[in-house]
């Protein structure tokens, strides 16, 4: 059953014929139409919707139904594929989307749903509302699509009047807006966990540095402070490694001592006895 225009196109006939409103009905919908701020900001981004129908009056009478649509500041961008191929090809090449309004029965009896699936499971664009808007309930019964197809609403033209399919807009992107907000607040969060991540991987490996160092003046320090092998002869030390050293160079190395070199009385006495440097 296909959609038709009434002819002052402020209504879409529930039962499919062309129908006439009266003036005073006709002024009651563009009430409704009207946003409800006038002084309404549309500067921000439209919310983009694709509407997906083989049946080119299906999409004007949506244009004029949304003509006025407004929600949250912004106001709506339209998009029309009328099979669900070339749905496929926008979708390819501009994924962003709001929402999508899909007639099942197409190409195929099941090509609105086939899109869905190819939305959901091949693009993987969760994001983006669907809402299943058929004129043919019986080639795909509510109950069995809504159980088995990732959809966010079922509804059959017949029943869409203006004010339903305003609601019904208003419902879909809203939820795209709220799970957006949550999406880049989750993104948002990730970044912050990162970033305190690097922070406290860059402090844990100072950290383990300063650690490093400490350990190895305490291993110093035990060593100065343990026994150590000395030549009774010359007097050089020997270190953990087997290696010899003078031992005013070890103490120098192993400890913050300096030496400033000068000359017993006992061997001023014994090397220098002509030069009396010790004589008083």
């Amino acid at each position: 059953m296909k959609l038709k225009r009434s002819k002052n196109k402020n209504r879409l006939s529930d039962d499919g014929r062309e129908e006439v409103q009266k003036d005073d009905h006709a002024s009651d919908m563009a009430d409704l139409l009207r946003p409800a701020l006038p002084e309404m900001d549309f500067s921000g981004n439209a919310w983009k919707v694709l509407l997906v129908d083989d049946e080119p009056d299906v999409h004007e009478i949506t244009r004029i139904a949304l003509k006025k649509f407004a929600y949250d500041g912004r106001h709506l961008e339209l998009t029309s594929a009328y099979s669900a191929e070339q749905a496929r090809q926008i979708l390819q090449k501009d994924p962003d989307f709001a929402l999508a309004v899909i007639d099942v029965v197409m190409e195929t009896d099941e090509a609105g749903l086939d899109l869905v699936r190819f939305i959901r499971e091949e693009m993987k664009l969760f994001h983006i509302r669907l809402i299943i808007r058929t004129g043919q309930p019986g080639k795909a019964p509510e109950q069995f699509v809504i159980q088995h197809f990732d959809i966010d609403d079922y509804r059959e033209k017949t029943d869409l009047s203006i004010q339903k399919m305003v609601s019904m807009l208003r419902n879909g992107i809203k939820a795209f807006r709220d799970i957006s907000i949550i999406e880049r607040d989750r993104i948002d969060l990730d970044q912050k966990v990162k970033e305190r991540s690097r922070d406290l991987n860059e402090t844990n490996m100072k950290l383990e540095a300063t650690v490093a160092d400490l350990q190895k003046a305490l291993r110093e320090l035990k060593q100065l402070k343990g026994l150590l092998p000395i030549c009774s002869y010359c007097k050089k030390i020997r270190d953990d490694k087997g290696s010899w050293h003078q031992l005013e160079a070890y103490i120098q190395a192993h400890s913050e001592a300096e030496f400033s070199h000068s000359i017993c009385k006992e061997c001023a006495a014994k090397f220098f006895p002509e030069m009396n440097l010790y004589d008083e």
